[in-house]
């Protein structure tokens, strides 16, 4: 089994670290086979990017950036399990992992890591301890319909100064070990919560209105069958979720058609090839 983690601290053994290294000491105790893999994206040539729409009308690898985003990617793919570790600052991500998730936005919209066991650690001072972890996982990996199998966002200073809270923090961090171990090892598609219910949603409304706009993530969704099913992969969904969707989805349209007018989607794919 392979565990990757993807820090995006700028402090290798800083205290975002120090937490997820109890969960590898947990999850080694368990078996001691299991290989873990660090990208530290502060070693990293990840560059900001541009905003030109490549990846989602032609695909990730047709990118302009040259630099380790690939091998980024190709890591992620390999990996049985993934931890994403950011230290909160002003009750947001570092400043390297919203690059990271910046980078691979187009995931959002054509997921390849679907189902993958996700565990999100974060650390601040005190306050502001869930801004972070929430962020990654409402504006990134819920998107990509990965798995997350817990949000952790732990007050450092709190952690380290009481004692109580110190014991609390490791039980959790080492019931997430044993959850993530299991997860990577059984590797089930569990039924989607009502955000990735959502999130699809979005996606499958806003491509039967503008198939045209982003060719590649068209030939994907199609290709997978992804715009006839009620999820990424065959489950069963709650039906409140459905009808929920379901209105919200026909008031998408209706909106998009109100404010596009006659041929919205060619006006759609004319602005993001120009723009």
């Amino acid at each position: 089994m392979k565990i990757l983690v993807i820090s995006g601290s700028p402090r290798k053994k800083g205290n975002t670290m120090s937490m997820v290294k109890i969960v590898e000491k947990e999850m080694m105790e368990i078996d001691e086979s299991i290989e873990f893999e660090y990208i530290h994206l502060i070693d990293k040539d990840l560059r900001f990017c541009r905003g030109c729409s490549l990846c989602l009308r032609e695909g990730g690898d047709k990118c302009p950036l040259k630099d380790d985003g690939q091998h980024i990617l190709k890591s992620m793919h390999n990996a049985d399990g993934i931890i994403f570790a950011s230290p909160g600052y002003s009750a947001m991500v570092s400043g390297l992992m919203k690059n990271f998730i910046d980078r691979f936005m187009y995931l959002d919209h054509i997921p390849e890591l679907i189902a993958k066991p996700i565990l999100i650690i974060s650390t601040s001072g005190g306050d502001g301890v869930m801004g972070a972890p929430n962020y990654m996982a409402k504006m990134s990996f819920y998107w990509w319909a990965c798995n997350i199998i817990d949000i952790i966002g732990i007050g450092h200073a709190f952690y380290t100064i009481n004692d109580k809270v110190k014991r609390r923090t490791e039980k959790k961090l080492r019931k997430a070990a044993e959850k993530l171990y299991d997860t990577a090892r059984l590797k089930p598609e569990p039924r989607p919560r009502f955000i990735q219910y959502m999130y699809f949603g979005f996606n499958r409304t806003e491509l039967e209105i503008s198939s045209s706009v982003m060719p590649y993530r068209t030939r994907v969704w199609k290709e997978n069958n992804w715009l006839k099913m009620n999820y990424y992969y065959s489950t069963g969904v709650n039906p409140l979720f459905k009808l929920i969707g379901g209105i919200v989805f026909s008031a998408m349209k209706i909106s998009y058609r109100i404010l596009l007018g006659k041929d919205g989607d060619k006006k759609i794919a004319a602005y993001v090839r120009e723009n």
